[in-house]
């Protein structure tokens, strides 16, 4: 009986992955699916989606802040600052800036991140990115994102079984 549920982990571990860098694959719609058949338990399958979603946010977070290092990356950088930019292109960057203020603080950077982790607002691919930007340390970035990660999937998989066997 152990086979199934760690197949389900390692399954589960894989999808989370490249749902974490590629958001066509939802993550919640596969932890729905699997409960809804059986496939595996609540917690493989959250665990697997959380782990899963943890690496790939890593590897989101990782880019960044190593992709600054490289010389095509700088030479855009510079011709991204040459140009003129419109209004709404202004307000973007300011509202990117203000949240980059707000995820590089060491009052408000953890508390957005498990935020995200958890319900999903401000999206978690985007506040990787982010995060990846500022000085925010990648082993406390990582704690939280696996834990919000595992409590929301958790949550979906108990919401649904409860509404499935009900």
């Amino acid at each position: 009986m152990i086979w199934p549920a760690i197949a389900a982990l390692l399954t589960s571990i894989g999808f989370g992955a490249v749902s974490a860098v590629m958001p066509v694959a939802n993550a919640e719609a596969y932890v729905i699916a699997s409960q809804m058949s059986s496939v595996g338990g609540v917690l493989p399958i959250a665990a697997g989606v959380g782990v899963g979603q943890t690496i790939g946010k890593l590897l989101l977070f990782l880019s960044v802040r190593r992709g600054k290092q490289f010389r095509f990356v700088r030479h855009q950088r510079e011709k991204i600052r040459v140009a003129t930019v419109g209004p709404v292109r202004q307000q973007f960057r300011s509202v990117i800036g203000t949240l980059l203020r707000l995820v590089g603080t060491a009052r408000w950077g953890l508390p957005i991140v498990f935020l995200a982790a958890v319900v999903g607002f401000p999206p978690l691919y985007a506040v990787a990115l982010l995060a990846g930007a500022t000085r925010m340390s990648i082993v406390r970035f990582g704690v939280v994102v696996l834990v919000g990660r595992i409590t929301r999937f958790v949550l979906v998989a108990l919401g649904v079984t409860g509404l499935y066997l009900s």
